[in-house]
């Protein structure tokens, strides 16, 4: 069954420390790790190799690992035997936010470096693109959720829907990259796409909106 939102949260104090500390530690390492005269949003001009962008890049990837399921924990009404609470509810959406990226990553990069004939530099580029595309989503869609007045069941259907537009977006891209730059037969596009893409996103959703 499809779940909505509540609005039992978990407290003010929390939502502020998680949300609050993670755009201090990503402006925070934006500003040391990443020089000033590059623009933020000039994505080709990222020196991809660089350790400092390699670091700001997991900085990224660890907010936006705390914010997501900060996003979706209302909606998240899953009871554990063991030890019911909201902390307990966060630190398991925090676990499967974590393993799906960890799996869609390093495997999906495993696979194309695998399959690859050429350097493939751009995909991080581009993987990083999105991740910073979504990482501000998520600081949005946190926005709105804990600090606006909007009705829950509207939340509901701008979650989910900008969540999704996101993904299918990534994976449009993905697939032109895939056949554009990696040049692989169009079987493995699809092997690609459904096993490191489209099944964990479902799992997901299916752990956080249905129960």
């Amino acid at each position: 069954m499809l779940t909505t939102m509540e609005r039992v949260l978990l407290g003010d104090d929390f939502v502020n420390f998680l949300f609050l500390g993670s755009l201090f530690l990503l402006v925070s390492a934006r500003m040391i790790l990443i020089p000033n005269e590059k623009s933020m949003f000039r994505f080709s001009f990222l020196d991809v190799e660089n350790e400092n962008f390699s670091l700001y890049s997991l900085i990224c990837g660890l907010v936006y690992n705390i914010l997501v399921p900060l996003m979706l924990l209302p909606f998240f009404h899953r009871d554990f035997a063991f030890y019911n609470t909201v902390w307990i509810r966060y630190l398991v959406l925090f676990a499967a936010v974590f393993a799906y990226q960890i799996f869609t990553y390093t495997a999906g990069n495993v696979f194309l470096q695998i399959l690859a004939e050429k350097d493939t530099t751009n995909n991080y580029r581009q993987r990083y693109t999105f991740l910073f595309i979504k990482l501000v989503t998520a600081v949005f869609l946190c926005f709105i959720i804990y600090y606006t007045p909007i009705k829950g069941h509207f939340l509901f259907y701008i979650v989910i829907v900008s969540t999704c537009l996101l993904w299918v977006c990534e994976w449009i891209w993905l697939m032109f990259f895939i056949k554009q730059s990696i040049k692989i037969p169009n079987y493995y596009e699809i092997l690609y796409l459904c096993t490191f893409e489209i099944l964990p996103a479902l799992c997901l959703l299916k752990l956080v909106f249905f129960e």
